[in-house]
């Protein structure tokens, strides 16, 4: 297909395209990156579209995008305080299995023209500046549909915003539109991740003003709300279909915004890029065709034994190989390492590598170290990864609590702290882990796709009933193991399930193989709904229908 015939445009702040680029935070980029490869591979007619964050005011520091991204010739400008700020437009390409290629069109105000202080507009990822951040969402949103125009995008049917980073592109559409706000409409969908108040962006009506003056139209807070832009009501005012990332979320979305209806598209994981070689080799024996016929993984329940065994040694043997080469991870003392300080791997292996904030609740497990020590005593191995911005008291804290409880719990139950969670160690924790621990408060896990990259290897969950985990335990309820109730406030209470069920899974580690094997299968039969070409497709039908 001609690139002049995208009819999709999906707008995010972030991808997470390489882990050596510096243009993505987390899971939403993770996500974004997961559900172009599945477009590329189905052959669909989108185009991306986001920022790049030069990191460096230096040229000779900054990250070096030329190294990863094609230059375009063109730049566009978008008005910052009636300012000309121009924009470098930078293309980075993702090809599917077919040869098939999708666009991504990031933007840079790292330009010589641009006086010193919207050069750095785009310097770091979410700046906690508002001004900043306003600029940068401008960029992003009203830049964007600019860049693509520049670009010969004229055609496109659909604008599909990932959260409400993107929402400004509604202001530029309504002046091509010449302010018809139905036209608008028409053409814009959006995803909202977010469970939290605090979790959508808004700006002060001075500062927008001050900002996008001659952009803003006079009847914006009817748009994006009386008392400040509200980008997450802007989007949602300003698109004909929204939904949230899994049938929970969307649920809670709509009592948060009571006035509008949420679809409920349970995000997926792009299975190539998320399974390691041992994994696709299975798969490529038993599941012809799963690239891109993920249903496939169906079968996963007729799988030999022997080769489910295999499966999860080598999977486990290279994760346990990655903690022990990395004795900084390990035990922190005045005394040298022993050996039995080093990670085994005979051993029940548990991995939380989440966000470390309040509601996913990363120190539940230690909660009562007594009772943890009594049932677990050398029979569990524990693995936590995050990753802290310095200015993160809460999550630093945490991480600080965690290397005190390694030299509480040395000798007893191992516990390895990596510091830096990317997408290179990521998959590895999540292919080699026996247990993928989650336990959120509910309701305020959106998604959580990690789990799903875990199912696909043969780990198996253990989590709160929330997110993707509520619909797959409904699923299957063999495909792992849940604890705690469907509401917030019951720390003690989910505690308590957790142990008791942590027990039930130690004894079933240790002392019934077979049914631990046959739950394995289990876990990776999930694939075959919770993948990104699942939804992809449920975004074509529900979402990015160009027939309405």
């Amino acid at each position: 297909m001609n690139q002049k015939n995208k009819k999709i445009a999906y707008f995010s702040m972030e991808f997470a395209l390489d882990p050596a680029i510096p243009n993505y935070a987390g899971g939403l980029g993770v996500l974004a990156t997961d559900i172009l490869r599945s477009a590329a591979d189905l052959e669909l007619p989108v185009v991306g579209v986001s920022l790049i964050y030069h990191q460096h005011d230096d040229p000779k520091k900054a990250f070096p995008i030329a190294d990863y991204f094609e230059a375009l010739p063109k730049t566009i400008d978008v008005e910052i305080e009636r300012r000309h700020t121009r924009i470098n437009i930078w293309e980075y390409t993702i090809t599917g299995q077919t040869g098939f290629k999708i666009p991504i069109y990031c933007l840079s105000s790292f330009h010589p023209d641009n006086v010193p202080w919207d050069r750095d507009l785009t310097k770091e990822l979410y700046s906690t500046n508002q001004y900043t951040r306003l600029c940068q969402e401008a960029i992003l949103g009203i830049g964007g549909i600019r860049a693509l125009r520049k670009l010969g995008h004229h055609d496109l049917e659909r604008f599909h915003m990932n959260e409400g980073h993107a929402s400004l592109l509604t202001l530029e559409r309504l002046k091509e539109e010449e302010g018809d706000k139905e036209a608008v409409k028409k053409t814009c969908v959006f995803t909202t991740h977010t469970p939290i108040p605090a979790g959508h962006d808004r700006f002060p009506y001075d500062l927008a003003h001050q900002v996008l003056d001659g952009i803003i139209p006079d009847n914006i807070k009817v748009m994006a709300s009386e008392k400040e832009l509200h980008t997450t009501k802007l989007a949602l005012n300003m698109s004909h279909v929204t939904n949230g990332v899994s049938q929970k979320h969307a649920a809670v979305c709509h009592k948060m915004f009571p006035h509008h209806s949420f679809l409920g598209i349970t995000n997926g994981v792009h299975i190539p890029t998320w399974t390691t070689q041992s994994t696709q080799s299975i798969y490529n024996q038993y599941f012809k065709g799963w690239q891109n016929d993920p249903s496939q993984l169906k079968k996963a329940l007729n799988l030999p034994n022997e080769e489910v065994r295999n499966l999860r040694k080598a999977n486990k043997s290279t994760l346990i190989d990655y903690v022990n080469q990395h004795p900084e991870f390990l035990v922190h003392s005045s005394h040298q390492l022993t050996e039995d300080d080093y990670f085994d791997e005979n051993t029940l292996t548990l991995t939380f590598s989440r966000r470390f904030v309040p509601y996913k609740r990363p120190l539940l497990i230690f909660e009562d170290l007594d009772r943890l020590r009594e049932m677990a005593h050398r029979q569990i191995q524990v693995i936590f990864s995050g990753r802290c911005h310095p200015d993160d008291s809460y999550c630093n804290g945490i991480m600080q609590r965690l290397l005190e409880l390694q030299k509480e719990l040395r000798g007893q139950i191992r516990l390895a702290v990596l510091p830096n969670r990317n997408l290179d160690n990521t998959k590895i924790l999540v292919a080699g882990s026996d247990v993928w621990l989650n336990n959120p408060e509910p309701p305020m896990e959106a998604c959580g796709t990690s789990g799903m990259k875990a199912a696909l290897n043969g780990g198996l969950n253990f989590s709160s009933p929330d997110g993707w985990w509520l619909e797959a335990e409904k699923m299957d309820a063999e495909s792992g193991f849940s604890s705690g109730c469907d509401c917030a406030g019951h720390d003690s209470l989910d505690c308590n399930a957790l142990y008791r069920t942590l027990e039930k899974i130690i004894d079933l580690y240790y002392n019934q193989p077979q049914k631990w094997l046959q739950k394995v299968k289990h876990s990776i039969a999930l694939g075959a709904y919770f993948n990104s070409h699942r939804n992809v497709q449920d975004y074509l039908e529900k979402m990015w229908n160009t027939k309405d």
